[in-house]
């Protein structure tokens, strides 16, 4: 390994410096230097180059619809809670496991979102790796 001993200078506002500053501290032991040779290189000092334009919208892409069917869940799960929750409070006697039936809309959905979700950990642990872009679609 050779000495570093080139200074780089860069100007940042405040909220970048103490943002940088909190990430180096948390991922490299406070070594502002190591986290922008990391950002900018890899560790085997070979420049990086972003992956195609194609598969990086298509990540985003396979992201957003992950995130949106996510949120979704999240709203009507949230909304089959309430109705069950307001039932119980009229009359906690009369809840039977029909009321639980609502819940059985969300295993398809929740299906979806688990491959959606297997798919982008393996593009994102195997980068290397070409996948089909239709492949998860």
């Amino acid at each position: 390994m050779t000495k570093k001993s080139i200074t780089i200078n860069i100007r940042l506002d405040e909220d970048i410096e103490r943002q940088m500053r909190k990430k180096a501290e948390t991922f490299f032991g406070g070594n502002i230097s190591a986290l922008i040779r990391c950002a900018s290189i890899t560790y085997s000092e070979e420049v990086t180059t972003p992956k195609s334009s194609e598969a990086n919208s298509h990540l985003t892409a396979l992201m957003t619809t992950a995130i949106k069917k996510i949120d979704k869940i999240e709203v009507n799960l949230n909304q089959v809670v309430k109705a069950i929750n307001e039932k119980k409070k009229l009359s906690p006697l009369a809840f039977t496991s029909s009321d639980m039936q609502p819940f059985n809309q969300f295993s398809i959905e929740m299906t979806t979102v688990q491959e959606m979700l297997r798919y982008l950990y393996e593009i994102i642990t195997n980068p290397n790796q070409d996948y089909d872009c239709k492949e998860a679609q």
